[in-house]
């Protein structure tokens, strides 16, 4: 929801270039700081963190809806936005292990990612209906107060506290503890290193250039359709994810990833609507199944004072570099046209989904025996 009446308050006074700086700024704080997000909820309460991020939050929207209609005020509320935003995605991950018994993590995730996916789809829909009917700034005191009673609900989990030492460790041993668990995990490496080259070269290059083809080749609907199809592909993946546990659930999860690069060829090649639509939701399908697996295999491998740190680094190598994609991808399709980048992309994607299958561990999203065995 909060996106959604950001883009009205913004548009209805300032445009579009004022909305892209405080989207960027909004995404790059929030990049900058996931790093050190990571390494300080090694130190603290996941639930507390979280209800802190949904505590500034609901200030930003107070500010946002009370305060001065100027661009910087605009962009300094976004940047905090941000900034506390990157705590999320590492407490939420790492808080899992500690509320949920080992033998249900799988499960506990594909609730999560599910609940999440529909979140996303209901969160904007609910905005946008409200922004029919009442005002942006309305609205975003309206979220202000969705935002606290979350903050609130957060801090009656019981979550036990880090201990003494771990809690006075500073914050850049733990960022180097966590590195040294990356490295010395090939198979944990190997898929960050593919996330780190797909974003910017397979994943931004495809949903910028999706609108631009569709628009070329296929009626208008399409467009739409696709990112829904997407979502109802998420959300079979979850509900999938659930019930399924493969005995080399990295080598399903890279297979499903591959059904994205081969939608860019279809869509490059402009296939029958139904067909890329089919792909669509098989990507999502394939996304989620994905996501699952990976969170569930590093709660069971990383020590948990240190999963928040390497989901740390596997955000900035999920999205670190693709706003460096988007911008890439729009200069390519005005040289050489969208379809060859699209091809391009897609190439990329399938030779960095296939490689990693020959690392150690990949295809199990685990340890070998022997190096479980000495660690």
């Amino acid at each position: 929801m909060f996106p959604v009446a950001m883009v009205g308050l913004v548009l209805a006074g300032h445009g579009p270039l004022v909305l892209g700086l405080v989207l960027g700024a909004r995404g790059v704080a929030g990049s900058l700081c996931v790093l050190l997000a990571g390494a300080l909820l090694s130190r603290v309460r996941k639930s507390t963190a979280l209800a802190v991020d949904g505590l500034v939050q609901a200030a930003v929207m107070l500010v946002l809806a009370l305060g001065p209609d100027t661009a910087a005020w605009l962009l300094g509320t976004a940047l905090l936005s941000g900034a506390a935003g990157s705590v999320s995605e590492p407490a939420a991950g790492s808080a899992v292990p500690l509320l949920v018994p080992g033998g249900h993590l799988q499960e506990a995730n594909a609730l999560r990612s599910v609940v999440g996916r529909t979140m996303g789809v209901t969160g904007p829909a609910a905005a946008g209906v409200l922004l029919t009917a009442l005002e942006a700034r309305t609205v975003l005191l309206v979220i202000a107060g969705a935002f606290a009673a979350g903050a609130a609900a957060l801090l009656r989990v019981r979550e036990e506290a880090p201990g003494p030492d771990r809690a006075a460790q500073p914050m850049g041993v733990n960022l180097r503890a966590g590195l040294r668990e990356v490295v010395r995990r090939p198979w944990v490496l190997a898929i960050i290193a593919v996330a780190t080259v797909q974003a910017p070269a397979t994943l931004a290059p495809g949903f910028t250039l999706l609108p631009i083809v569709v628009a070329d080749a296929y009626a208008e609907p399409v467009y739409g359709l696709a990112l829904s199809c997407m979502s109802a592909g998420q959300l079979l993946g979850g509900l999938v994810a659930a019930r399924w546990s493969p005995a080399r659930p990295g080598l399903v999860s890279l297979a499903g990833v591959l059904a994205y690069p081969l939608v860019l060829l279809g869509l490059a090649a402009t296939v029958p609507a139904w067909l890329l639509l089919t792909g669509y939701t098989a990507t999502g399908t394939g996304f989620m199944l994905f996501g699952v697996y990976w969170y569930t295999a590093l709660q069971r491998a990383i020590p948990r004072d240190l999963i928040s740190v390497v989901i740390g680094f596997d955000q900035v190598g999920s999205f670190g570099l693709e706003p460096v994609g988007y911008a890439v991808a729009g200069t390519l399709a005005e040289t050489v046209g969208p379809r060859p980048v699209l091809v391009g992309a897609a190439v990329v994607g399938l030779l960095t989904t296939l490689v990693p299958l020959a690392v150690p561990g990949v295809a199990r999203l685990a340890d070998s025996p022997a190096a479980a065995a000495v660690r």
